[in-house]
């Protein structure tokens, strides 16, 4: 039986399908993580570079490590990437955002293209219970709008994906910024119950699989105690119909009118 994505996306907060991403489209990601890497670390031939293999891995943590700013670089220029980019205006996956949000695929508005290596027992990038209105309100105050994420590894609570509470976007819960030093994101963190910590749930994923989460779902990072990195793609959209802050497609606006409310 179907999914009705724009019912389940507004009653659950989350949408969760199998098998999303085409065998052309795993293939494309797999030769940018490998183009943008293999003058860095030692990969085998693109014909045999297997995403879960664990020497690619090692070799990864071990660049990382050593080469931290170079890391960087390649991180960013990965997440910067047109083609990559490109996966999430194909009208498949417009498609799919237009159903959430109850609108015509050409009034949605994408941003926070993203690419996500999660290292093994990084605490940098962590972050705790929080909703991404918060962060990206140019959706405001209607917040008709979704984050989609991609699995491109294996992705369980062992290598620490995402963990959400279900049915908990009802609305925004105000909270104040803090930003622990310059080298850290400023984080809006929220105070979780017994009740809805019980209620918690795992992302998890296989390579291809797709989820649409609310973008006032309550959720956070989990630990990665695993020997891998733990891969995502994704991106935010938004509804420009009903209530879009155009010039205001930046990461966290004009808080203090928000506050004010």
């Amino acid at each position: 039986m179907a999914v009705n994505l724009r019912r389940t996306f507004n009653q659950a907060g989350f949408v969760s399908l199998r098998n999303v991403l085409t065998v052309n489209e795993k293939k494309m990601i797999k030769n940018v993580i490998y183009e943008n890497f293999k003058q860095h670390i030692k990969l085998p031939k693109l014909s045999k570079f297997d995403i879960e293999n664990i020497n690619f891995h090692k070799e990864l943590i071990n660049f990382r490590k050593l080469k931290p700013k170079k890391f960087g670089e390649i991180y960013d220029k990965i997440n910067l990437n047109s083609k990559f980019r490109s996966l999430f205006y194909s009208n498949k996956f417009m498609n799919y955002f237009a159903k959430c949000l109850n609108v015509k695929s050409n009034n949605i508005y994408i941003n926070g293209f993203m690419m996500r290596f999660d290292a093994p027992f990084d605490l940098r990038n962590k972050l705790n219970w929080h909703q991404d209105s918060p962060y990206y309100m140019m959706s405001y105050p209607k917040y008709n709008a979704g984050v989609c994420w991609c699995a491109i590894t294996k992705n369980n609570d062992d290598n620490g994906t995402l963990k959400f509470i279900p049915k908990s976007h009802s609305k925004l819960i105000k909270t104040i910024g803090s930003k622990k030093n310059k080298h850290r994101s400023e984080q809006y963190t929220l105070n979780i119950t017994e009740r809805e910590n019980k209620k918690t749930e795992n992302l998890n994923q296989n390579f291809g699989d797709m989820s649409l989460l609310h973008i006032n779902l309550k959720h956070r990072s989990g630990d990665n105690t695993s020997k891998k990195f733990r891969i995502t793609i994704g991106c935010r959209f938004i509804d420009m119909a009903k209530s879009f802050n155009v010039g205001k497609e930046i990461y966290q606006f004009n808080n203090e009118r928000f506050n004010k409310k």
